[in-house]
């Protein structure tokens, strides 16, 4: 039996970006990452893009036990393909922290609205500013604060779904 090809370097690239170089599964998100062949490499026996998602040796074990079934693995591509293309991955960073924490709030830079601005205007996250700022040499010292709003979380849960 000949033995499995590399993935090019390009293709392996271009999956780890997609995933932001962390594990696909959003409530997993760890940055130790492997490549795996949502169907089977053994059944297609190529390496196409489509086929291919991020996942950490955990999850990517579970995967090939079939704890993680195949139509999951491909609505989370469909996912990171459809948020990698509308949102930065710093974006996706934030409103995932702001889900998770509680009281659901964090404190935020000023500048960071130029980072940030997407998921503003999708209404994901509001941005609050601080009464009572201090300036210091004309630069804001008072950090503002972002939370999440109902549509964030709603956001949230269903890319993190894995329901078909």
């Amino acid at each position: 039996m000949p033995s499995r090809p590399a993935i090019p370097a390009e293709l392996r690239r271009k999956v780890l970006v997609e995933a932001g170089h962390r594990c696909a599964i959003p409530q997993c998100r760890h940055i130790d990452v492997e490549i795996h062949h949502i169907t089977p490499w053994e059944k297609c026996e190529e390496h196409k893009y489509e086929n291919l998602i991020a996942l950490c040796p955990n999850c990517h074990t579970r995967a090939d036990k079939g704890d993680i079934d195949r139509k999951s693995l491909k609505r989370y591509k469909a996912n990171l393909q459809f948020i990698h293309d509308k949102f930065s991955q710093i974006e996706i960073d934030i409103l995932f922290k702001l889900y998770e924490i509680s009281p659901n709030r964090m404190s935020c830079p000023s500048f960071m609205r130029i980072l940030i601005g997407r998921i503003i205007d999708a209404e994901y996250i509001e941005y609050h500013e601080q009464r009572g700022t201090v300036y210091i040499d004309g630069i804001k010292a008072s950090p503002d604060y972002l939370s999440i709003t109902g549509k964030g979380i709603e956001f949230i849960e269903n890319i993190s779904s894995v329901e078909i």
